[in-house]
């Protein structure tokens, strides 16, 4: 994707003959554009901009896990993004972590099961979930 070009504004002295009544139009107007521009300049979120969520989970060992899921649209993908121990101690993961998972007639995504940690009652996991939508 190609650069933004500088942000410019519309601004009354470039409408000399509407002066009278375009102020009130370019105000809203110029208030767009930044928030696009913004958006566009590295600042589009999942959350905010796509149709998904971004879900932190405690896993206990406990399963399934249900969520809720405020989406319209079912999840088509859920991606583990992070991994690590909820007491903050360090680990080294020896394989990915992934999570089978459906969307279940309660309409709650439910974690059926995780690969690649082993979350007990002594030994808890957080996992952050990327889930999409279409």
């Amino acid at each position: 994707m190609s650069q933004l070009p500088p942000i410019n504004r519309l601004i009354v002295e470039d409408f000399k003959d509407q002066k009278d009544w375009i102020s009130r139009l370019l105000q809203p107007v110029n208030q767009f554009f930044e928030s696009i521009y913004s958006a566009l300049n590295k600042n589009l979120t999942i959350g905010d901009n796509m149709a998904g969520e971004v879900k932190t989970v405690e896993l206990d060992g406990n399963m399934p896990v249900k969520l809720s899921w405020s989406q319209k649209s079912k999840p088509l993908a859920v991606i583990v993004g992070d991994c690590y121990k909820s007491s903050g101690a360090s680990f080294t993961l020896i394989s990915a972590v992934q999570v089978q998972w459906q969307y279940n007639q309660s309409a709650q995504l439910q974690i059926d099961t995780i690969v690649g940690v082993t979350p007990s009652a002594e030994t808890k996991y957080k996992i952050v979930l990327l889930c999409f939508t279409g």
